[in-house]
């Protein structure tokens, strides 16, 4: 009987590890990028890539080049977070040029990708049962064709840059790939305060320091309702210790962010929160954040490029 098992499309006729040593090229060598940080989660719903958003643009804001890749590749958000459209897809044999956003904000995403690439989900049948697919630490790798086009977006046409943000889709896989096909500074990892979502962030953090993936910190998100009227933070959840957490792991928290409905408001709408919203706490807690980032970059990598001439 056959076996059917859920995983990328493949072009008729081609075997299920073609590619494999394509799979295994070089490190990419990014030199007129003096920072790399991915910004990961161990799990979905904790607000991530906006946050990674409006970090970039708190970046942006001091005078950083800053860049966004967005490697969630079946579930882009990065590009409408910027009030951005694609003016064109880049044929496979292409380089990419990323789109320009606000405040010189370059920014990456599948959506840049020719039609067809990397080839949908479907079901795949075999007569047989389907060659084991090598685990890491319990993450199931990405199929070649998915690793190829991340590839390519972060081989952009970007230029030079203080930092790439690269916004990885929830959980471990992306980040396994990715510290072995690029010279990362490290990832920062959100979560949230309920007990739950920091105890999947915990194992996660013990999973990347077994991989020796350096942690520049944590950010804690919706960390209660910022009420204008009492001046207050009233809680959303039942209080996990982050804190603890980040003892315990050896990491610091890079900020604290209380929830703001009007942060939704403007990812949907395409608008930068902390541009908009300059004065609210919110906006205040993601410049922490970008200058405490920013500090733990010091540590790893090259003084900043010049920053940029306002205008």
């Amino acid at each position: 009987m056959a076996t059917r098992i859920f995983c990328e499309a493949r072009p008729e006729g081609t075997p299920i590890n073609a590619g494999a040593e394509k799979g295994a090229a070089a490190v990419l060598k990014l030199a007129d990028v003096r920072a790399v940080v991915a910004v990961g989660s161990a799990r979905g719903g904790v607000g991530k890539s906006a946050i990674c958003v409006n970090v970039a643009a708190a970046l942006a804001m001091a005078g950083r080049k800053v860049a966004i890749v967005d490697a969630d590749l079946n579930s882009p958000g990065v590009l409408g977070m910027l009030g951005l459209k694609p003016l064109r897809r880049f044929a496979a044999s292409e380089e990419i040029d990323p789109a320009s956003g606000p405040l010189g904000i370059r920014a990456a995403a599948s959506s840049l990708l020719a039609d067809g690439e990397p080839a949908a989900f479907s079901f795949l049948e075999f007569d047989e049962a389907p060659p084991p697919l090598p685990a890491h630490n319990g993450a199931r790798p990405l199929k070649i064709d998915h690793c190829a086009a991340l590839r390519r977006l972060l081989a952009a046409r970007f230029g030079p840059l203080d930092l790439m943000l690269i916004d990885l889709a929830s959980g471990l896989s992306q980040l396994h790939y990715l510290a072995e096909v690029i010279e990362l500074t490290g990832v920062v990892m959100v979560t949230h305060p309920s007990a739950s979502a920091l105890r999947a962030t915990h194992d996660t953090l013990k999973i990347i320091a077994h991989d020796g993936i350096a942690v520049l910190g944590l950010v804690e998100n919706m960390l209660g309702f910022n009420c204008d009227n009492c001046h207050t933070v009233r809680p959303l959840f039942p209080q996990g210790d982050i804190a603890g957490l980040a003892h315990a792991a050896e990491v610091p928290v890079l900020g604290r962010l209380p929830f703001d409905p009007r942060l939704a408001d403007c990812a949907e709408r395409g608008a930068l929160f902390v541009r908009e919203h300059a004065d609210a706490p919110l906006a205040k807690q993601f410049a922490v954040i970008a200058a405490n980032l920013e500090q733990e970059i010091a540590r790893r990598a090259p003084p900043p490029l010049k920053a940029a001439e306002p205008g």
